[in-house]
């Protein structure tokens, strides 16, 4: 019998993406491709009360969460609070010293939880001000090559999630372009719409040119008066009210292979706006 996870770890082990996409009924459809929450945007809730926040949540009509640290629970108490609440969690966003120092134990997590991609959040650099530089890219390109190999091997893919650092010149382009090559076609992305904007690209464009390897999407939207550098928690606006074309990027996403796009909330209020943006989201064309 296939489940999920052998079938998965047949994606991982030399199966097309794209293929892969189609069987899980996401690619090569004009199907608009389900919303989920990325529970960072609830953290401070979650973490005074995990099993109320994840009622709420699963009351806003999420049925998928990715997770972002377990709560001072472990994997076993927090996947048994997904239960309770009736919340599946196939993605879960892991630190880079942690995919470094102990990737067996994210292994283990990872299987507890249910969850089938690790996704890595943010890449180490010196200036978090402004682009990372080519040296930290190709560092962190070949981390990623061998721990991708390893998450194969238990059956689990692993891909980044882009965070505005990764469009610095280069020759080849973008540093982003050098990345995406060195790290290998098995290593997916997670296009989070703000950030990519914020550090100077176009998603679309990406979108486009990355298709097949953009299994999620971070959906939040800009106010109109966001200015470069200045990306404070009152810039982060439900979606449909600010600068981004949101339409277009949940268009876009089935052609691009998107699996799922997880809404994410930094703003100040985000128990307020998250309902507003599910609703908006809810009228939206696939």
């Amino acid at each position: 019998m296939t489940t999920r996870r052998s079938f998965l770890g047949a994606v991982a082990g030399g199966l097309g993406v794209a293929a892969a996409g189609q069987r899980l009924g996401f690619a090569g459809e004009a199907k608009k491709p389900p919303l989920g929450l990325q529970l960072y945007s609830l953290r401070v809730a979650l973490q005074k009360d995990l099993p109320g926040t994840l009622a709420q949540i699963k009351g806003w009509g999420i049925d998928e969460v990715e997770s972002a640290g377990f709560y001072d629970r472990t994997a076993t108490e927090f996947a048994g609070e997904l239960k309770k609440a009736g919340l599946e969690c196939r993605a879960m966003h892991i630190g880079y010293d942690a995919l470094g120092s102990n990737l067996d134990g994210v292994i283990k997590d990872a299987e507890v939880v249910g969850a089938t991609t690790i996704i890595n959040p943010y890449l180490p650099h010196a200036n978090r001000g402004s682009s990372a530089t080519r040296e930290e890219m190709l560092r962190a390109g070949e981390d990623f090559a061998g721990w991708s190999k390893q998450l194969r091997a238990a059956g689990l893919r692993f891909g980044y999630h882009i965070h505005g650092q990764e469009f610095g010149p280069a020759p080849e382009g973008t540093l982003f372009d050098v990345f995406a090559e060195q790290v290998g076609p098995e290593v997916g992305f997670e296009f989070d719409i703000f950030w990519i904007v914020a550090g100077g690209a176009d998603p679309l464009a990406l979108m486009e040119k990355y298709a097949g390897r953009v299994w999620y999407t971070h959906l939040k939207d800009m106010a109109e008066g966001a200015r470069d550098k200045d990306y404070g928690p009152d810039t982060k606006v439900v979606l449909g009210t600010g600068k981004l074309d949101i339409p277009a990027i949940v268009k876009a996403g089935p052609k691009a292979g998107v699996e799922i796009h997880y809404l994410e909330d930094e703003s100040t209020a985000p128990a307020a706006q998250i309902p507003q943006s599910i609703a908006y989201y809810e009228t939206l064309e696939g």
